[in-house]
């Protein structure tokens, strides 16, 4: 389906008229910094390297985590915990694409070379958890589902790495970077390890992961992505089915992906996000088709969910509000910068600069 006939099919008009389920009177009036009377539609079809250009170099390095000197990143960096904490070398390698910087290049290696230094036998990853979380007297050991669904958020961010790279004419073409790139096909092999890994866990994940959207995307975007950097379409056609899960989870009447029974402004961002990364992967006309119409649904709602000064409004959330759920004892915050991606992403999927604007008001509110 071309481009045009996909607009007719999934424009929609953005109201940003509030019903009682989602906010009360006295909250509307900080609500909707979008006009209520603009429509928009998926105009462009652009590849995921032209998503992050259009981001550019100084809004990308923002959001840069920057590994420390071993490659560890998030909770490994005080010592390794699980490969799961690589999962923002996104930020890196975004970063590195654009900026075709060869010091961040190497930050990157570093990172994917921590990771795969924890390799185990069957393709996963070694589980350390902190003395002081053991010893925590609500600790409770990770079920079946955990650790594979926490490889599955390393995996998706490494296959959007891998991806973003083999699509680099500078990382291709560049004296300077032939080194790294001869390091990365050299782990060739761990990494279809760790696809083979995922696609044994199919059943563990799809059963987990069946009413959580955010995470089903996840895993679309590990299998889809890593399958796609190692010519597996066996991993891409599993992805398909997870794609189908996500996209089951949908609201009918108001647009937002459903987490825990309702509607969450925190996961709903994160899953909006992923699903605009996959709409640049996939091939598949029919899930393209899908995607742009949840994209479009569900970005509008989450448009609706900023107050006037940037915050993201938690209220009515099923997870993440003041005293909501908890990861590892800690109270889970907005994850603004998912949330910030999404409108920069959909700006240049609509043309709606308006939309990029949103995400700098947000962006300048938790920065």
């Amino acid at each position: 389906m071309s481009v045009n006939s996909r607009m007719m099919k999934a424009t929609i008009l953005v109201i940003l008229a509030f019903s009682i389920l989602s906010c009360s009177d006295s909250d509307s009036s900080t609500l909707g910094t979008i006009s209520n009377d603009n429509s928009y539609e998926i105009i462009n079809e652009p590849s995921y390297n032209d998503l992050i250009s259009n981001i550019g170099e100084e809004k990308l390095a923002l959001g840069v985590e920057e590994p420390n000197l071993a490659g560890a990143l998030g909770r490994n960096k005080d010592s390794y915990f699980h490969v799961r904490f690589q999962v923002n070398m996104n930020s890196l390698s975004d970063y590195v694409v654009v900026s075709e910087r060869y010091d961040a290049l190497q930050h990157l290696m570093n990172t994917i070379q921590y990771a795969f230094d924890k390799q185990l036998a069957e393709g996963d990853f070694e589980f350390s958890p902190p003395e002081e979380l053991l010893n925590a007297a609500d600790y409770s050991p990770p079920v079946t589902g955990d650790l594979e669904s926490g490889t599955a958020f390393f995996a998706s961010s490494l296959g959007v790495a891998l991806i973003s790279l083999q699509n680099s004419a500078w990382f291709n073409t560049s004296q300077e970077t032939q080194e790294i790139k001869e390091q990365l096909a050299s782990l060739n092999p761990a990494f279809e390890k760790t696809l083979d890994y995922l696609l044994s866990k199919k059943n563990v994940l799809q059963q987990y992961d069946a009413i959580a959207p955010n995470r089903l995307l996840f895993d679309a975007l590990a299998y889809y992505a890593l399958g796609s950097y190692l010519s597996r379409p066996d991993a891409q056609e599993v992805a398909v089915e997870f794609i189908e899960s996500a996209l089951n989870l949908i609201d009918p009447q108001e647009g937002y992906f459903i987490e825990g029974g309702g509607w969450d402004s925190s996961y709903n961002g994160v899953a909006i996000k992923l699903a605009m990364e996959l709409f640049a992967l996939v091939d598949d006309e029919s899930k393209k088709d899908r995607l742009n119409e949840a994209i479009l649904s569900a970005t509008t709602w989450q448009m609706g969910r900023i107050k006037e000064n940037g915050e993201v409004t938690t209220e009515g959330n099923t997870r993440v509000y003041e005293g909501g759920e908890l990861f590892l004892g800690a109270e889970k915050g907005v994850d603004y910068v998912k949330i910030v991606r999404a409108f920069y992403y959909f700006g240049t999927l609509a043309n709606a600069q308006e939309v990029i604007d949103l995400g700098d008001k947000v962006l300048d509110f938790y920065d």
